[in-house]
């Protein structure tokens, strides 16, 4: 207030001083000193003001750059709402925030993660001229090849209701069936040689489809989990490159998961609810929407969600998951849907891959002979629901889970035939919202990887790109997408987008650019203007520990004191939250090896956040933020198990599924 009463009194000087020179009629001999003074005085005090100014601009701008890997939060972080649309202008091209987050840039190919680029690809060796011998079209089966002596069936699998039975039929020879699920089979004396699972999809109707005249654009969403950004373009270039080209893609470097695993990422996708809780950078506190109690032992068909509002808005929808443990099933057991929430699914022919008993049926899905995996399958049953509802709108949403989860080279085998599945219906995909995306990044990778910085990106960076219909690209909504871009982005806002598209859209026909504010929701779309606050990790809904934003850090693992406090404290804080959870008699207890890594990231007067990642000798390796406060109270965020756990924690499922623990019986 100061500078500001100094500014205002030199201003108030001036304006006397100038009233004085310009009025001739009053008299300055006799007070010429007077004014004199004055003048001088208010010079000295303009002088000063802005002196002051200067100092206090510099003082700023050298702690900014200087302290640029210390996360102090910033002034107006402390004035204006977190996840609000209040700002002080609409004009988007008038920025007058600075987001505070850089997302570092390395090469693709940085030799520092070249050891880790191994290929993996189920299909080496196998035959691309092999054939299947039997198929499914226009309701009939028919064997394809004959051969004398050998004899072929097929059998129907149905799922009437979506958690009811399994119902399997007798095997039947070739002929009319309105069987959407089939598992043919051949035997040559009595020895099966051949098994392979058909789709077809018979037509359904939506009562709250107006007309049969498609009047909104299709929406596509291919996600591939467990791909990052970097992932996408190594693995997928001439997909990427295509998309960029031919349906003008945009890229979305800087998007960042908000939870850990696929099922708590993909509830803030579909219901717009954060069930995992941790800490913003800051300190401030992200609680959860739902718990585990609410989203886990309650079905959740009541619940408004994405499907919901597709099917609505009179859309034919079609949920893909290539894995029998759905999604929202998975870690920890959980209810889902009691219901089918789309008009179609692929879940019964990964159910018939779990629940068959023929062997050569399963195999025919490991890629090892035909080539063929369970996503080659899911793309199949994509394109003939396409090719059914040619004249109706569309929703997909393809979440495809083995490809790239384990590997960091897994996604390579996909460049291929999703390149050939778009050019040959590019039509189709020209002329529509497309998404291609993951759920969080990389999770296979070793703690020694994940200390850098690249291994931070392919950990916490999803990849994400998107493209709008051809004919809403020249009417504002293209620009605005490609200036989001550049911003820090979620899985909130790619939701607020979904329902922009959905229900807000249509009616500018998709030309409304102007800011919105979805109520209830913690997201801005990206086809519109979002708010001037910043975006960074102290203001949008990002738990710390999977913030992108770069962020300088010094190396403290060579305290021994600090980290051997640290490391004991965090072991103590997984007994306790196993114990909270009552799986502590099925789990290991845990005996400290060492600390690989130990970073301070933060520092905020007497208030430290430390990075560290931690091994045991059962093996297990847990990764965490840790705030040390003034007081000496630790305050963990949440915990990542980072080795390759697989199967060590399904002891717990039963009881309350966490993967901090080891099971003792395995």
């Amino acid at each position: 207030m100061a500078l500001h009463d100094n500014m205002e009194s030199t201003s108030l000087l001036l304006d006397y001083e100038d009233s004085v020179g310009r009025d001739p009629g009053i008299c300055k001999s006799s007070n010429s000193r007077r004014y004199s003074n004055i003048k001088s005085l208010s010079y000295l005090i303009f002088a000063f003001s802005a002196a002051s100014f200067m100092v206090l601009y510099m003082a700023i701008t050298w702690r900014s750059t200087k302290y640029e890997n210390v996360s102090v939060p910033p002034v107006l972080n402390q004035v204006l709402p977190i996840f609000t649309n209040e700002s002080s202008s609409n004009n988007y091209t008038n920025q007058i925030f600075n987001d505070g987050c850089t997302v570092p840039i390395f090469d693709l190919y940085d030799e520092s993660e070249k050891p880790y680029l191994i290929p993996h690809d189920n299909t080496i060796g196998c035959d691309p001229n092999w054939k299947p011998l039997t198929e499914l079209s226009n309701g009939s089966w028919r064997i394809t090849e004959e051969k004398e002596g050998r004899i072929c069936k097929a059998r129907c699998y149905e799922l009437p209701v979506l958690t009811g039975p399994f119902l399997i039929s007798d095997w039947f020879p070739p002929g009319p069936t309105q069987c959407e699920f089939l598992e043919a089979a051949c035997w040559e004396n009595d020895r099966e040689v051949y098994g392979y699972i058909h789709t077809q999809i018979l037509p359904k109707t939506n009562e709250k489809t107006k007309t049969n005249e498609k009047i909104v654009p299709d929406v596509f969403v291919i996600l591939i989990d467990s791909m990052s950004s970097r992932m996408m373009k190594r693995s997928l270039p001439k997909t990427v490159k295509y998309m960029t080209e031919q349906f003008q893609a945009v890229d979305f470097p800087s998007y960042s998961q908000v939870a850990q695993r696929s099922q708590v990422n993909a509830l803030p996708l579909w219901f717009g609810k954060q069930v995992e809780a941790g800490t913003m950078q800051g300190g401030r506190e992200i609680e959860v929407d739902w718990t585990e109690d609410e989203y886990c032992k309650n079905y959740l068909d009541d619940k408004p969600n994405m499907f919901k509002d597709f099917t609505d808005a009179g859309y034919m929808t079609n949920y893909i998951d290539d894995w029998f443990y759905q999604t929202l099933w998975a870690n920890p057991d959980c209810k889902g849907f009691q219901n089918y929430h789309s008009s179609h699914t692929f879940f019964p022919f990964v159910k018939i891959f779990e629940k068959t008993d023929l062997y050569i049926t399963k195999e025919h899905l490991r890629g090892r002979i035909s080539c063929r995996e369970s996503y080659s399958a899911a793309l199949e049953y994509f394109e003939k629901f396409a090719d059914l509802y040619k004249d109706r709108p569309k929703f997909v949403w393809y979440w495809s889970v083995h490809l790239a989860h384990d590997f960091l080279m897994g996604a390579d085998r996909l460049d291929k035939p999703l390149l050939k599945f778009l050019q040959g219906n590019s039509e189709m995909f020209d002329n529509a919202f497309v998404v291609l995306m993951a759920d969080h990044g990389w999770r296979s990778g070793t703690t020694e990887f994940y200390a850098t910085e690249i291994g931070n990106l392919e950990h916490h960076n999803p990849a994400f790109m998107m493209s709008v219909p051809k004919k809403y690209r020249d009417n504002g909504i293209l620009e605005v997408l490609t200036k989001n871009s550049e911003r820090l982005q979620t899985h909130y806002d790619l939701r607020a987008t979904l329902l922009d598209i959905v229900k807000y859209q249509p009616s500018s026909q998709f030309s409304n650019t102007t800011l919105l504010k979805i109520p209830g929701e913690k997201g801005h779309s990206l086809l519109r203007e979002q708010p001037l606050t910043p975006r960074n990790c102290e203001t949008l809904p990002i738990i710390q520990d999977y913030c992108i934003c770069k962020s300088k850090s010094i190396d403290m693992k060579y305290d021994t004191k600090l980290s051997n406090r640290l490391a004991t404290a965090l072991i103590n804080y997984v007994h306790e939250t196993l114990d909270e959870l009552n799986v502590t008699s099925q789990c290991h207890k845990y005996e400290f090896d060492k600390v690989t890594a130990l970073n301070i990231i933060s520092l905020n007067g007497a208030k430290a956040t430390y990075k560290i990642t931690v091994k045991t000798k059962q093996p297990a390796i847990f990764e965490t933020l840790v705030t040390d406060n003034e007081t000496g109270k630790l305050e963990f965020g949440a915990i990542e198990r980072v080795d390759r756990y697989g199967t060590t924690t399904y002891c717990t499922k039963k009881t309350h599924y966490t993967p901090l623990c080891y099971c003792k019986e395995l």
